[in-house]
C-alpha cells in the first residue's frame, strides 16, 4: 500500500455531493435522502460520476418488467440500479437476472421482503443460483438455531454472503460466524443484525477463527474513539471492512475531517451517526484503493466485492427504515 497516500476529505466530500444532486435530478422521484446519498457514495467511492440519463433508464426497465403490481418500492429499486450501474452490470439482462434471482429465492424458502431483492444482487455473483440459494437457505436455518430471537427476514443478504463462498460445509461457516459473533460480544458489541454482518465479514475474510481480526477491529475501535467518534451499531460492517483494508496503520486525520465537512452539508443532517457510517465507509473504499494487486491477489474475498455487500446491506437497510417511517 502506497505509505505516501493522504486522504482528501474536501474532494471526497465534493465528489459525493456532486454524485447527490446528479441522483436528485436524474428524474427518479420518491427517493428517501439516505437512499441518494447511499447511492451518491457509491459512485464517489469509486471515483466516478453518475449518468442520470442512464440512472433513469435502469430504472424504468425495473418497473417495465415488474408491471405495476410488485413489492418493490422507490427506494429498493432504486438501490439496486445504483448497485447494478456502480458494478458495471447495468444491463437489461442484468435486470431481468435480479428479478429471476429473487424468484429463485423465494422458492428456496425466504420471504419477499425488501432484504431478498438484495439477496438477489448479490446472487448475480453465483456460477449456480439455484444451488447457491438453497445453501443460503441452509445457513440461514442455522443461524436460527443459533440465535432463534434475533435471525430474521433481514439475514438473507448475510446467508447469500456466505453461500457465495466455495466453501461446501455449512455447518462450518455458521460456526465461524458464531465464534466472531460471541468473540465481538464479549468485546462488547451490541447483539443485533450490525453484528451478525460483523461476524459474517470475519468469516468472509479469513474462512477460519482467527483472533487477529478481533484484535485489528478491537484497535480501530479505540483509534476511532480516541479521536472522538462514537460507534454505534450502524457502523459495525464498516469497521471491520476498515481494519482489515488499514492492516495495523493508523487512521489519519481524513476520516474525522471528513465526517465534520459532510455534517455542514445541506441535505446531510440526519444526525452524526448515519454521517458517521457514510464517511467510514467512503474513507475505507478509499483506502482500498491503494491496496496494490498483489495484496488484492492474496485476499480470499476480494476486498472490492466485500465493499459491495457492505453497500448492499447498507441501503437495505436504510430502505427498510424509510417503509417503516412512512408505514407509521
Amino acid at each position: 500500500m502506497d505509505s505516501a497516500y493522504v486522504f482528501d476529505s474536501e474532494q471526497a466530500t465534493k465528489l459525493l455531493m456532486k454524485n447527490y444532486e446528479l441522483v436528485k435530478t436524474s428524474g427518479v422521484s420518491f427517493i428517501d435522502k439516505r437512499i441518494r446519498f447511499l447511492i451518491a457514495r457509491l459512485f464517489a467511492g469509486n471515483n466516478e460520476i453518475v449518468q442520470p440519463e442512464k440512472f433513469y433508464e435502469i430504472n424504468k426497465e425495473f418497473k417495465r418488467q415488474l408491471g405495476m403490481f410488485t413489492a418493490l418500492n422507490g427506494n429498493v429499486r432504486a438501490s439496486l440500479v445504483g448497485l447494478l450501474m456502480a458494478s458495471d452490470n447495468a444491463k437489461r439482462d442484468s435486470v431481468g437476472q435480479v428479478i429471476s434471482n429473487y424468484n429463485t429465492l423465494i422458492e428456496a424458502g425466504f420471504k419477499r421482503t425488501e432484504y431478498t431483492y438484495f439477496a438477489a444482487y448479490l446472487l448475480l455473483e453465483s456460477e449456480n443460483p439455484t444451488l447457491t440459494a438453497k445453501k443460503a437457505k441452509t445457513i440461514h436455518q442455522l443461524f436460527k438455531k443459533d440465535h432463534p430471537f434475533l435471525t430474521k427476514s433481514e439475514d438473507v443478504t448475510t446467508a447469500v454472503f456466505l453461500a457465495n463462498l466455495k466453501e461446501e460445509n455449512v455447518e462450518k461457516l455458521a460456526e465461524v460466524t458464531e465464534y466472531y459473533f460471541q468473540e465481538f460480544a464479549a468485546k462488547g458489541f451490541r447483539k443485533n443484525d450490525s453484528l451478525q454482518f460483523l461476524a459474517t465479514t470475519g468469516t468472509l475474510l479469513y474462512g477460519e477463527k482467527d483472533s487477529k481480526f478481533i484484535r485489528r477491529v478491537d484497535n480501530v475501535v479505540e483509534e476511532l474513539r480516541q479521536k472522538g467518534v462514537k460507534i454505534k451499531p450502524l457502523h459495525y460492517s464498516s469497521i471491520g471492512i476498515l481494519a482489515f483494508v488499514m492492516d495495523g496503520r493508523k487512521i489519519d486525520s481524513g476520516l474525522v475531517n471528513l465526517i465534520d465537512d459532510l455534517q455542514n452539508q445541506p441535505g446531510l443532517r440526519f444526525g452524526r451517526e448515519f454521517v458517521t457510517a457514510l464517511a467510514i465507509s467512503l474513507y475505507t473504499e478509499k483506502q482500498s484503493g491503494q491496496m496494490s494487486k498483489e495484496q488484492l491477489e492474496g485476499l480470499m474475498v476480494n476486498v472490492h466485492i466485500l465493499i459491495a455487500m457492505e453497500q448492499a446491506a447498507a441501503m437495505s437497510a436504510a430502505a427498510a427504515a424509510s417503509a417503516a417511517a412512512a408505514s407509521s
